[in-house]
């Protein structure tokens, strides 16, 4: 599932997922993930939202997941997205999807 921590002296958003992120999952969580990064999210501010995924409980992910994450890099920009903990098969899923290099994978 997820937990959302949120840094206010970092400006940092971490959402800590869990288990398998597969359609269903990422349909339900979805408006959970929205409601928490846009209401610390302040477009045009001078300190810009860090938004981190950890992984590091995640089993696998679908493509409907890794939507969910190209979105939310795109809404903050990706250089203020990170993918954290990700274990060796959800980096070959990355890579394959091409987005590897796109987005912040660890």
């Amino acid at each position: 599932m997820a937990e959302y921590l949120y840094n206010k002296n970092d400006h940092i958003q971490t959402c800590k997922f869990s288990g398998k992120l597969d359609t269903d999952l990422s349909i339900k969580l979805q408006p959970e993930i929205e409601e928490r990064i846009m209401t610390n999210f302040v477009p045009q501010s001078e300190k810009r939202l860090q938004v981190v995924f950890d992984f590091e409980m995640v089993e696998f992910v679908t493509s409907s997941f890794i939507r969910l994450c190209v979105l939310y890099a795109k809404k903050v920009g990706r250089e203020n997205f990170s993918i954290l903990n990700s274990n060796p098969f959800i980096k070959k899923t990355f890579k394959i999807a091409g987005l590897d290099g796109e987005l912040n994978l660890s």
